[in-house]
This record gives C-alpha cells, structure tokens and sequence, in this order.
C-alpha cells in the first residue's frame, strides 16, 4: 500500500437557503499498487487551484493527477497532489524519464 495526499471536493447543501456550496479538502488516502488501472493528469483540479478554491497551502505550480483503481465493474478515481511521471515512480520505483515504450 502506498500513501498519496488525496484532494476531495465536499457539498455542502443548506436546506433552509436551498444552497449549495463546495469546499475542497486534503486527506491522506492509502491505494494498493497492484489495483491501479489508470494514472492520467487532473487537468480540472488545476484550474480550481488557478481560481484560489482549493486550500491556500499549496504551491500555484502545484499538478494533480486522477488515479482509476479497482476491478472488474468496481472502479473508483481519486484525484491525489503530483504529476503523474512523479506518481508513477512512487508507484512503481522506476525513472519514467529513461523507459521507452515500443509499440
């Protein structure tokens, strides 16, 4: 299992004002490498950070990444702070930099 900083987007909804609002929040959250289907760039996450509504803590440079795991018809995505050459070789303990795919 491995550790990555996951970014989650909570609504809140007041039913005496019939309004919603939207905060984000950073948890910790634990994926088991061998369930990973898909690692691909969160380029909607960026943009909230652009436009200041996720937490003031992190970096404007900052990248997201949405990670797809599970099997079969049971798949779940979470979207975790870094880019992700920089998941991948947490993940998997490789230099994305130096490996080249042959197709």
């Amino acid at each position: 299992m491995i550790k990555f900083v996951e970014v989650k987007q909570i609504r809140d909804f007041n039913v005496m004002e019939r309004r919603a609002s939207s905060r984000f929040e950073m948890n910790e959250v634990w994926i088991n490498p061998a369930s990973i289907l898909q690692i691909r760039p969160d380029l909607v996450m960026k943009t909230q950070l652009q436009k200041g509504y996720l937490p003031t803590d992190l970096d404007v440079r900052q990248e997201f990444s949405k990670i797809n795991f599970g099997s079969g018809s049971n798949v779940t995505s979470v979207t975790v702070v870094g880019a992700p050459e920089i998941i991948a070789e947490k993940i998997y303990s490789i230099d994305v930099s130096k490996k080249l795919l042959k197709g």
